[in-house]
């Protein structure tokens, strides 16, 4: 209302034109779905952030965990055959892979530790121990052309074996690559190989071994745990040897060990499972020298 000199006029009210009422209308509903949008970016943005920092936070646990075990089993393992005092037998840990337990961080552990001289080396083994092996364990058919085939990668020339692969065929895959045409550097190239394939390498095979006649499997595992780069040797030791290739490999493929070699810490810690090489060394500062760390697969 405006009054000047005793008179007062009524302002009326100036209604928006039905066109102007619309787009804004328009306007708050992009402005309401902008903010939906945001809003809905920053709870993915939470959400991912909180289950990275809880995953990261397992990570860690685990590792410091596993360092711990590490450090306490690196003073108590012992050759096979060092047990053998029925006093001392607890205070030792054997590399055999026996499953031993231990409660740390208010949770039970359980683990095993193997020695990688009982296991065929693929860069040492010869030619002959590669193909017995191997048509001993998966036949004779899938068996030579999986040791053909690793064979070829291992040889340093592209000239394929009746029953291998060598370059041409690994640069015709999707995606192409290259043999190693070389010794392996980790045993998980073995991937890459014809023929070997995640549940061949990692494991749901079994074995009943030579005149077992009971149903239950002698042994269980994949070649992951048969095989590997760590012995150094074209021997195996056998007190320390998986079923298996006690089973198939002839005698002369053995020889006795003392000490320890390089040594497979295996174990499943908050939600995931891990596979550590290492050799034990009084005078370094842990106990024990780490040769490689690496999260896997849950372990059969």
């Amino acid at each position: 209302m405006d009054c000047f000199a005793g008179r007062c006029n009524v302002m009326k009210p100036a209604f928006l034109k039905r066109e102007q009422t619309g787009a804004v209308l328009i306007l708050v509903l992009w402005v309401i779905a902008l903010l939906s949008m945001l809003g809905g970016y920053f709870t993915l943005e939470t959400t991912l952030r909180r289950n990275l920092s809880f995953s990261d936070w397992n990570l860690l646990r685990a590792r410091l965990a596993i360092l711990s075990v590490l450090n306490l089993a690196a003073t108590h393992i012992r050759p096979l055959g060092e047990e053998k005092d029925v006093d001392e037998k607890e205070k030792f840990i054997v590399p055999d892979g026996a499953v031993y337990k231990i409660g740390i961080g208010g949770q039970e552990m359980a683990f095993s530790i193997e020695d990688e001289r009982g296991k065929l080396d693929l860069n040492k083994a010869s030619e002959e121990e590669i193909l017995d092996f191997f048509n001993s364990f998966l036949g004779e058919t899938k068996g030579n052309e999986v040791a053909e085939c690793i064979l070829d990668w291992r040889d340093n020339d592209d000239e394929a074996r009746p029953d291998g692969a060598e370059k041409d065929y690994y640069l015709s895959l999707n995606p192409p690559y290259e043999p190693g045409n070389g010794k392996f550097i980790l045993l998980e190239q073995l991937l890459l190989v014809k023929g070997v394939d995640p549940e061949l390498f990692w494991g749901t095979l079994e074995w009943k071994g030579y005149g077992d006649s009971g149903k239950a499997p002698a042994w269980k595992g994949g070649l992951q745990d048969l095989l590997t780069v760590y012995n150094g040797s074209d021997k195996i030791v056998k007190d320390v040897s998986p079923r298996p290739l006690v089973d198939i490999l002839a005698k002369e493929y053995f020889k006795d060990g003392h000490g320890l070699g390089t040594l497979r810490f295996k174990t499943c810690a908050y939600q995931s499972c891990y596979q550590v090489f290492f050799r034990t060394s009084p005078g370094a500062k842990e106990g024990f020298i780490l040769v490689h760390w690496q999260q896997v697969p849950r372990f059969q």
